[in-house]
């Protein structure tokens, strides 16, 4: 399955790396200097956080490597410069991913963002100023029951702290990730494994990777943080896909599941738009004009990958004004496209009909998938039967032949193919309803 939206550029993969690479590199020159900037101040800031941390009252860290202290001294900087150019960072992030996005999964990744940004706000400020001021004086409490002599590690303590705030903001953004696609109605029971073999597989690769001096710490780390995005989403996980109201799915001729959808769509206002009472055995989504509206097409593209969907009808027309890269994106999901065309039945008109709901309905009642043909006589019965229809106007012609036919208030028009003539008429044979046919 492969979408390419509308304003998405048609480039190669290699135009795509490019622009990825000129992206990258000019966020790597910001944030060197950035860094650079930061290494100014970086001793004062590294002071102030190991006196918020020393649980001693007298001096008791020591400096045992002053390499692993020039490392620290460097990586500190660098987080700091990668934090001063985040908005920058979110910026051509959301550039570059925009145009090939659906509009929940443009919403999904904005609040994504939104919330990354939070986690790591709210993991700096709560593992720096409470937890771990707590954790090691807890500890330093009981060396100090025990009589022993305090001497720790500056580096090592440092090292530890933003681990575990790293390790907070990789579970953090996972579980955010997990619970906004379950929210948007993206992740349920049958895209869980989807979900769970990207985010999982992220999360394991970042820990693994970024984390290599703590061994099988690590390992116990990714153990946790799985089963905290596990336990978080269950809800969504497995929750049932989302279903539209009305809908329901029908089974074909040869067996195969249908979920089937029209679109009540009012053509910038040239077609009625669909009555209320309408008794169609599909859901309907409104739409205002899809051949001119790329939003609306996204969004009901979104509808069919949301919803399995199998077949879309456009009331309106008969689809063929609709975008070629529209029809493809369809197709390319297995969802097929075909119109009922009401605006040319609309068009043998210039007094409204008080049987105009009988005329959609037996529009409706006409096609041939995915219900067999040979149900097309009963289906077309049962609605006229229970009708005040006094006159019908039976018409096999090509749409083309029939332009400029005008109808009267009274009458009824059901379009045909020939070959379901003669047993339509044998069938309504029986009602006391005058038909011509033409």
């Amino acid at each position: 399955m492969s979408l390419q939206l509308e304003h998405d550029q048609r480039s190669p993969v290699q135009e795509h790396l490019n622009e990825l690479t000129a992206r990258v590199t000019l966020l790597l020159f910001l944030s060197t200097l950035s860094t650079i900037a930061w290494l100014t101040q970086v001793d004062a800031i590294l002071d102030a956080v190991l006196r918020h941390l020393n649980p001693c009252e007298t001096g008791c860290l020591n400096l045992f490597d002053p390499a692993k202290w020039s490392a620290v001294r460097w990586m500190t900087a660098a987080v700091l410069g990668l934090l001063s150019v985040m908005p920058f960072v979110l910026h051509q992030a959301w550039s570059f991913a925009r145009p090939g996005l659906l509009p929940a999964e443009r919403k999904w990744l904005r609040n994504w963002f939104f919330a990354g940004i939070c986690s790591v706000i709210l993991a700096v400020l709560s593992t720096i100023g409470l937890l771990f001021p707590f954790l090691f004086d807890t500890g330093h409490q009981t060396h100090q029951s025990m009589q022993l002599d305090a001497r720790y590690d500056a580096v090592h303590m440092l090292s530890i702290v933003i681990a575990v705030i790293w390790s907070e903001i990789i579970v953090a953004c996972a579980v955010f990730a997990m619970m906004l696609a379950g929210m948007s109605g993206m992740l349920n029971e049958e895209t869980a494994d989807w979900w769970r073999i990207r985010i999982y597989g992220l999360v394991l690769l970042l820990l693994l990777a970024s984390l290599p001096e703590f061994g099988g710490l690590a390992v116990v780390l990714v153990m946790l943080a799985i089963s905290t995005i596990e336990f978080c989403s269950r809800k969504w996980l497995r929750s049932p896909p989302p279903t539209m109201f009305g809908q329901r799915k029908i089974m074909d001729s040869e067996g195969s599941v249908r979920n089937i959808v029209m679109v009540d769509c009012s053509c910038s206002g040239a077609a009625l738009p669909l009555p209320k009472q309408l008794n169609a055995p599909f859901p309907i989504h409104s739409a205002h004009s899809l051949c001119t509206s790329n939003k609306e097409r996204e969004h009901l593209l979104e509808k069919i990958l949301q919803h399995r969907l199998t077949d879309v009808i456009i009331s309106g027309c008969s689809s063929n004004p609709l975008p070629k890269s529209f029809k493809s994106n369809c197709h390319s999901i297995g969802c097929s496209l075909r119109g009922l065309d009401l605006l040319q039945t609309q068009s043998h008109r210039t007094l409204p009909s008080p049987f105009l709901l009988t005329e959609i309905e037996l529009k409706i009642a006409t096609l041939e998938d995915p219900w067999p043909e040979s149900t097309i006589p009963q289906r077309i019965f049962s609605l006229l039967e229970h009708s005040k229809v006094d006159e019908l106007i039976l018409d096999t012609r090509p749409t083309s032949e029939s332009w400029g036919m005008q109808l009267r208030p009274e009458q009824v028009l059901l379009q045909l193919e020939p070959k379901h003539l003669p047993s339509v008429i044998d069938k309504i044979h029986s009602l006391k309803i005058s038909t011509t046919v033409i």
